[in-house]
């Protein structure tokens, strides 16, 4: 059983999240008290937490002890919690689509030794996984 965060519980945030609680435990993160609460109704298994991802100090600290970062923040937020996340040295997926050019993460990626899989979101993404 891993520890996982979920950053953003967002309508794809909070149900990855649920998801993965079938298995992991699971923690999820929004700025939005009430998006938090919506999940935890469905989901008693989450543990929120209230984090606003642009403290990327803050970012780094709260994502310390976890096994595995799922970030699914909205896309104006994607690249930098995406480079704090690389920067904290933790493996991450992420389903946020955002305008810049995620490979210029890679050498970042390769100097922290960390596995980044982005642009898996459900369209475009999984399904040019599946395609591929």
């Amino acid at each position: 059983m891993s520890n996982i965060v979920v950053l953003g519980a967002g309508m794809v945030g909070s149900t990855m999240a649920i998801d993965m609680a079938k298995k992991h435990n699971v923690t999820i993160t929004d700025f939005s008290e009430t998006a938090l609460e919506k999940a935890i109704k469905k989901c008693d298994k989450l543990i929120p937490v209230v984090l606003d991802v642009t403290n990327t100090s803050e970012l780094k600290k709260t994502i310390k002890p976890f096994d595995l970062v799922i970030c699914a923040v909205p896309g104006f937020l994607g690249f930098e919690t995406l480079k704090a996340i690389i920067e904290a040295k933790k493996n991450v997926i992420d389903i946020s689509f955002f305008p810049e050019d995620s490979s210029e993460l890679n050498s970042l990626a390769q100097q922290k030794n960390v596995t980044a899989i982005v642009d898996c979101g459900v369209a475009p993404g999984m399904g040019n996984i599946i395609l591929g």
